[in-house]
């Protein structure tokens, strides 16, 4: 990693996807106490909050219905509601009613568009000879109390997560604001056994590609923002989220968006987004996606990518310190310690790299966003993502 630092600046300090994984509303009056590891129950005995679909509380949001509607057929698709309420009673024996294969897209479906089932451990086939037909056996990891308690504790989490947004915001930046609480409050944690849930990501504040992806899908979920979950390989089988947005769908990879651990380590408040609301092109660089259950929509749209939305999108020499300063100066008025800008081909980001390594190109720039800000920074650029053509400005706050 490549830094620079600038005169006017003052010296800063150097999921494997199984096959099937995956709170009661605030208006109960109700004592809770610990259950454990942070699940709250009711105090005293618990009666699971049945729903028509499930004996466990699911709460609004927690279903999405991309698949459903665009892969299954009509007689598929009345299987798949059937399956959900075996599921969702924790049904241990359902005889086959297709074709194996179709019920494997089927139950696919299910994990990933019923966000709240994070019960289900495994499935499998057998022959039952007194019957003289196949049964689809299933196992389930946890009980109705449990799946309802921990619902539960994510609707409440996300519902305080919703609540910080503004009434000024508009869809690009609820989306943004959702991708950077997962960023900055959920640690990858491929040890913890509810890693792969919405809970983990929003409770635990654990999670792998799975929570992160279940969790952001919820959260589109609740403010309307119509998503999808794409499942895909990069150098291991993982997850990631798409959303519409003004007619044009988007790849969200938050957990692509994290710094690695040594760039987190030294500045923990960066936040990456070479993966935020890009196109098929950008994604397809190092993910491969894997059509299935069906395939997901096309993203060709650039007008939400977000160097683009935040005018740090560099396509040629001239705007180059026009981008860097207004990404330093929106950074700056959120307080936050970084800002990015990305170069629209290798070629530009190379050439560039000269004229940033001149120290006093950048002195006016401190200025002026010390004088439009209030503030006294110091600032230097760290070539980390190169490969991506973005560059990363750290900002240092000295009052």
């Amino acid at each position: 990693m490549r830094k620079f630092k600038f005169t006017a600046a003052y010296a800063a300090a150097a999921f494997m996807l199984c096959i099937m994984t995956s709170g009661c509303s605030d208006s109960r009056n109700a004592e809770y106490h610990i259950y454990s590891d942070g699940v709250l129950l009711d105090s005293g005995v618990i009666a699971p909050v049945k729903t028509s679909t499930a004996d466990f509380y699911t709460p609004e949001g927690m279903e999405t219905n991309y698949y459903r509607t665009y892969a299954l057929s009509d007689k598929e698709r009345e299987i798949y509601d059937e399956t959900v309420k075996n599921l969702g009673r924790l049904k241990e024996n359902v005889t086959l009613p297709v074709d194996s294969s179709v019920y494997g897209k089927i139950l696919e479906t299910i994990r990933l568009e019923q966000l709240s089932f994070n019960h289900i451990a495994t499935w499998r086939l057998d022959y039952a000879t007194a019957k003289q037909e196949f049964e689809v056996n299933f196992t389930y990891r946890l009980t109705t109390d449990e799946i309802s308690s921990m619902n539960i504790a994510a609707e409440r989490a996300a519902k305080d997560i919703i609540s910080q947004l503004t009434p000024d915001m508009d869809d690009y930046e609820k989306l943004k604001f959702f991708h950077d609480y997962l960023v900055l409050n959920c640690e990858t944690d491929s040890e913890d056994e509810y890693a792969d849930t919405i809970y983990g990501a929003l409770v635990r504040k654990k999670a792998l590609c799975e929570g992160y992806t279940k969790a952001f899908s919820y959260l589109c979920n609740l403010v309307g923002i119509e998503n999808v979950i794409v499942t895909g390989k990069t150098y291991v089988p993982h997850m990631w989220n798409m959303v519409k947005l003004n007619g044009n769908w988007y790849h969200v990879d938050v957990t692509w968006d994290k710094p690695d651990d040594k760039l987190h380590e030294e500045y923990p408040d960066v936040i990456l987004y070479q993966y935020f609301m890009v196109t098929d092109s950008v994604i397809k660089n190092n993910h491969t996606i894997v059509p299935y259950p069906a395939e997901p929509p096309k993203a060709y749209g650039t007008e939400e990518n977000y160097f683009v939305r935040e005018g740090a999108d560099v396509t040629s020499a001239s705007e180059l310190m026009t981008a860097a300063e207004n990404a330093i100066i929106d950074a700056v008025k959120s307080r936050k310690t970084s800002a990015m800008i990305k170069f629209s081909t290798t070629d530009l980001y190379l050439s560039s790299l000269a004229d940033l390594s001149n120290e006093e190109l950048f002195t006016p720039v401190i200025e002026r966003v010390n004088a439009e800000c209030g503030e006294n920074i110091g600032l230097f650029w760290t070539d980390y993502y190169g490969q991506y053509r973005i560059l990363t400005f750290i900002i240092n706050y000295k009052n």
